[in-house]
């Protein structure tokens, strides 16, 4: 009994001393078999920015392409407009901007009450309304979901997650129905599978997105490290009044790994992941266009105020407000918006708070406001 402890004891210590090796870093990819990203690039391989299509990253550990990829293929391919159809009011010299993030809990949420109420946006006529004194916005979604019987079929399995949210009726609108219908422009990256098909239920999937009455370019999509299930932050570029360019990202990270997967990385699910997102990120500043200002927004599953992954992240986007000490999923402080800004811009963030209603969600959204001082 005294010799099979000492050994659990230096497996566990070896399996904990692993994690040091686990890398976090992320790579550029080219999207493969239904737009999964599997086929890595070298630097040299890079051609000139395309700020049109889809940009892919990935974690480089082949562990996490190959869980990665066994998910992306039960998945539908990513859907984007960049130019939004409605009339929206114009990011000016004098317009400052708002930025929001939200969990929907695929399908709980109800973002149309969410767009009119939060953002000023009413979708229910023939067009949608703008109420006066309403800006601009971009408005960063998480665990959203979309129906599509281009999907493939799927049964259950280690690389298809179990069904979430409520059982829709057929007349709701799912994240690309809901974009469209608002005029908005949008990028949706699914990350999984919405459960296996069983014939009671349309086929779904589900990950994150980012609508915006702005124009956008250089949509990137980044398979973060694959911890508990597959996670895909996705962003985009809009050009400020003043022509510097800003990037706003979504992202989703898991609550929990696996057991195993726990001793493995030193249980650092989430830190793993932080990493990797702003590894990827800088992979796509320097594959251009270089951005002046990055936010970052999303539901980060953290569970206290000082975690590392919330370090990790105010390390890497400095210019993030301070937490205000409130809880979005109940009393732990899961979402979260970060930024971080060239020294020579003269952008700043006011108002940064919670919002109060949950809209049917079990989240709590966050609202900042972008000011480009340069132009007052």
């Amino acid at each position: 009994m005294g010799h099979q402890f000492v050994r659990t004891v230096l497996l566990l210590g070896a399996l904990v001393a692993s994690a040091c090796t686990i890398s976090p870093a992320m790579e550029r990819a080219r999207p493969a078999r239904s737009l999964c990203p599997d086929e890595a690039l070298r630097r040299d391989q890079v051609s000139p920015a395309d700020t049109a299509g889809l940009r892919w990253y990935r974690a480089e550990e082949e562990r996490d392409v190959r869980l990665g990829s066994a998910w992306c293929s039960t998945v539908g391919a990513p859907a984007l407009e960049m130019r939004p159809r409605g009339g929206f009011p114009a990011w000016e010299a004098d317009t400052d901007l708002d930025v929001v993030t939200w969990n929907t809990a695929v399908g709980g949420g109800d973002i149309f009450a969410f767009l009119d109420q939060e953002l000023g946006l009413d979708c229910s006529g023939s067009s949608p309304m703008m109420a006066p004194g309403s800006r601009p916005f971009v408005l960063m979604l998480q665990e959203v979901w979309r129906r599509s019987d281009d999907l493939p079929r799927v049964l259950a399995g280690d690389s298809v997650p179990w069904t979430l949210g409520p059982d829709l009726s057929n007349d709701a609108l799912d994240i690309v129905e809901t974009a469209e219908r608002c005029g908005l422009s949008y990028l949706y990256v699914p990350s999984s599978r919405n459960g296996p098909d069983d014939d009671r239920r349309p086929r779904e999937d589900r990950g994150n997105a980012i609508l915006t009455t702005l124009r956008f370019s250089a949509p990137i999509a980044l398979d973060l490290p694959h911890e508990g299930g597959r996670k895909v932050a996705v962003g985009l570029t809009s050009n400020s009044p003043g022509g510097e360019r800003v990037r706003f990202v979504s992202t989703h990270f898991d609550v929990a790994s696996t057991l195993l997967r726990t001793v493995i990385t030193g249980n650092q699910t989430r830190a793993r992941q932080a990493l990797g997102l702003s590894d990827g990120i800088g992979e796509a500043e320097d594959d251009g266009p270089l951005t002046d200002v990055v936010l970052v927004g999303g539901d980060f599953n953290t569970w206290a105020g000082n975690e590392s992954t919330l370090q990790i992240m105010r390390r890497d986007f400095p210019d993030s407000p301070e937490w205000d000490d409130r809880g979005t999923r109940g009393s732990f402080p899961a979402d979260h918006i970060f930024f971080r800004r060239r020294a020579y811009t003269q952008f700043e963030l006011e108002g940064y708070s919670r919002i109060e209603g949950t809209y049917g969600s079990d989240h709590n959204g966050r609202r900042v406001t972008l000011i480009d001082r340069s132009l007052r």
